[in-house]
């Protein structure tokens, strides 16, 4: 997309570093100047900052790359790559020293790098999130803006490349707050108009400290994997310290472009709830047309190893129909699912003490397989009218019968209803199943094949 010519003359950028997956807080950072350039109908710019030699990897690139692209954050320039840039740093390196601003600096090994002279005064920002804070200069040392290697540092990077790509906001974590009046003393020896800055909550996990893996997934491609909704984890990440003004939860896109400003950007942590953003996530996926989720559940069970070749759209449809109130990603789906595909019944210990092995059950689940073995049409109302008629012959409550029924032909205790199940399963592999459940009763432990 290109939106120059359109451009109000905002223009932020999202500047990651590859040297690991795209993170859910470095997500919401591109998120936040997505919608803000999309809001401000500016230009939202892609920086790989690729400085760290030892670090950076081509791998990281592309998962972030990709993450992006999942999410849905299009980019209206670069990706632009620090690496490809030095002679650019380079020559404001040695301008500073011209000036008198910098100096060269060799160690001890004979290694030459530039150091820039910190000035001794006060710098304020008036940042947009925050209000002004004051910074006092005299308690930063001089510091390394190009490497004996030729590599710039991320400070004198930073700002050489947001003023040569006319950046005007600078939208990015409140752990950034401390290089600012380095970036702030660069701008003004350089003679460049600084930007507006914007640094917003960090992140915390449900405990109440910094968000990381024991706190479950952190990255984006693991939410991908597991199959979340991208359009779930956009409206997520977009609640994580900013507010529309009201109490919606559930927004689109167009939405929360329409709504977004940097004034209602919390100055406090944001915390990264799991239980809601499950519910978000469940949200989604009810209110998504079930042809949608046909197309993206097949990807997955293939993902997951599970064979569809010879299934037809058509069953697959009603599977997922059957489900698209239980499950809140395309894992859960496969998980709760996998025992129509399997070619082996996985049995749960608890289900199969507390439902089939107690007296009188295997006779009951033959009266079952008697009554339904017969039936002209195996379908949900068939199959209804059939087992309550049963239910009322041997004088029991439905439950009763159910349980054991589901126990029998999914291994599990708990299933979408039983009716739809067996419809779905179909006449053959459900008179198997129960036939296997039957003839193996005494001797379940975990499996039984089919």
């Amino acid at each position: 997309m290109n939106q120059t010519t359109l451009s109000s003359g905002v223009r932020v950028r999202f500047a990651p570093s590859p040297t690991g997956y795209l993170h859910i807080g470095g997500a919401r950072t591109a998120l936040f100047n997505w919608l803000f350039a999309r809001h401000n109908n500016g230009i939202f710019l892609l920086r790989i900052e690729d400085t760290d030699q030892q670090r950076s990897t081509e791998e990281a690139t592309h998962a972030i790359l990709d993450s992006m692209k999942w999410l849905g954050l299009d980019w209206d320039e670069g990706p632009y790559f620090q690496s490809q840039r030095l002679p650019i740093y380079k020559r404001y390196a040695e301008q500073l020293v011209n000036q008198g601003n910098a100096f060269y600096d060799t160690d001890a090994e004979g290694r030459t790098a530039i150091r820039f002279k910190m000035q001794q005064n006060v710098i304020v920002i008036d940042d947009l999130v925050h209000g002004a804070i004051t910074f006092d200069s005299a308690v930063i040392e001089d510091f390394v803006i190009l490497k004996a290697d030729g590599f710039p540092s991320y400070n004198f990077a930073c700002v050489v490349d947001d003023a040569d790509m006319k950046i005007t906001h600078v939208i990015r974590g409140d752990d950034h707050i401390s290089n600012t009046p380095k970036q702030i003393a660069l701008y003004n020896a350089l003679g460049f108009e600084s930007p507006e800055y914007a640094h917003i909550p960090m992140i915390l996990g449900e405990d109440g400290s910094r968000l990381s893996k024991r706190h479950g997934a952190t990255s984006v491609t693991e939410y991908r994997d597991k199959g979340y909704l991208p359009q779930a984890l956009v409206n997520f990440l977009a609640l994580l310290g900013w507010s529309p003004g009201n109490d919606q939860e559930i927004l689109s896109i167009r939405e929360m472009i329409d709504k977004f400003s940097l004034k209602r950007v919390n100055k406090t942590s944001a915390q990264f709830d799991n239980t809601k953003l499950d519910w978000m996530c469940g949200q989604y996926v009810m209110n998504t047309p079930i042809e949608q989720l046909t197309a993206a559940g097949k990807l997955f069970f293939e993902k997951s190893d599970i064979d569809t070749k010879n299934i037809s759209a058509d069953w697959l449809f009603r599977l997922i129909e059957l489900y698209h109130e239980r499950f809140k990603n395309f894992q859960e789906l496969v998980d709760q699912t996998r025992f129509f595909f399997a070619h082996t019944i996985e049995y749960d210990p608890a289900a199969t003490d507390k439902f089939l092995k107690k007296e009188g059950i295997p006779e009951m689940l033959k009266e079952v397989y008697s009554a339904i073995s017969s039936l002209n049409s195996f379908d949900r109302q068939g199959l209804e009218g059939c087992l309550r008629d049963l239910t009322a012959k041997l004088g029991i409550g439905f439950s009763k019968i159910a349980q054991p029924i589901r126990v029998a032909i999914t291994g599990r205790s708990a299933s979408a209803g039983i009716f739809e199940t067996m419809e779905i399963l179909g006449r053959e592999t459900t008179l198997k199943r129960l036939e296997n459940t039957i003839k193996n009763l005494s001797g379940i432990t975990n499996t039984v094949g089919l």
